[in-house]
């Protein structure tokens, strides 16, 4: 069961990076991370691995048209429920962490070994996503952020068999939705941990 909704979500993260890649390039990619080991007993407390999937905790505020419509913060409760994906591609590493599967909202980390570069990406079923408001609208989005900060446990090795882990926060750009017909801005800050299982090259090499 475990190894079928694993690659369910394989299929899904392909098709949504593949209809965001332009957008995905735009990310700010020249600011670089922090080591810090003391984050490792966040990630550990934030973390759950079972049969080979990784679930860990997400907080996210979400403004439409600049008011607070979602706001796991102020609530003091992470969601404990986002899946954690990676892959080995030569010296990067790609890590995916997202709430959904239709419909999804998530981040996505690429990693180098002296920079990265960090999106936030919203899927729907629907085409009711843009990145700009002259944009024609789309199945999913991958969003710059404004600012982000990136905070690993450990120096990353770009090796098969590594494990990468830490800690994500970010306030995104805005991009829009429609909804019924009438056009939302959308932004998003989150701050979630990650843990990777053992990293393979991509295709499960």
């Amino acid at each position: 069961m475990t190894k079928i909704l694993t690659f369910s979500i394989s299929i899904l993260l392909l098709t949504t990076f593949n209809s965001c890649a332009q957008a995905t390039l735009k990310g700010n990619n020249n600011i670089g991370y922090t080591i810090e080991p003391g984050i490792k007993d966040k990630t550990d407390k934030n973390v759950i691995v079972s049969d080979g999937l990784i679930m860990a905790s997400l907080d996210i505020k979400m403004f439409e048209n600049d008011s607070v419509i979602w706001d796991t913060y102020a609530k003091g409760k992470s969601i404990d429920q986002c899946i954690i994906m990676a892959s080995l591609d030569n010296d990067t590493i790609n890590i995916t962490g997202f709430l959904g599967l239709s419909a999804a909202l998530g981040y996505q980390i690429v990693l180098t070994k002296d920079t990265c570069m960090v999106t936030c990406f919203a899927k729907s079923d629907a085409e009711i996503y843009k990145l700009k408001k002259t944009d024609a609208l789309n199945f999913g989005v991958s969003v710059p952020c404004e600012v982000y900060r990136l905070t690993l446990a450990a120096q990353p090795k770009f090796k098969k068999g590594a494990i990468a882990e830490g800690m994500i926060e970010l306030m995104s750009e805005d991009y829009y939705e429609v909804d019924n017909g009438k056009e939302n801005k959308i932004k998003v800050q989150l701050t979630g941990y990650f843990k990777t299982n053992k990293l393979k090259r991509m295709g499960g090499r």
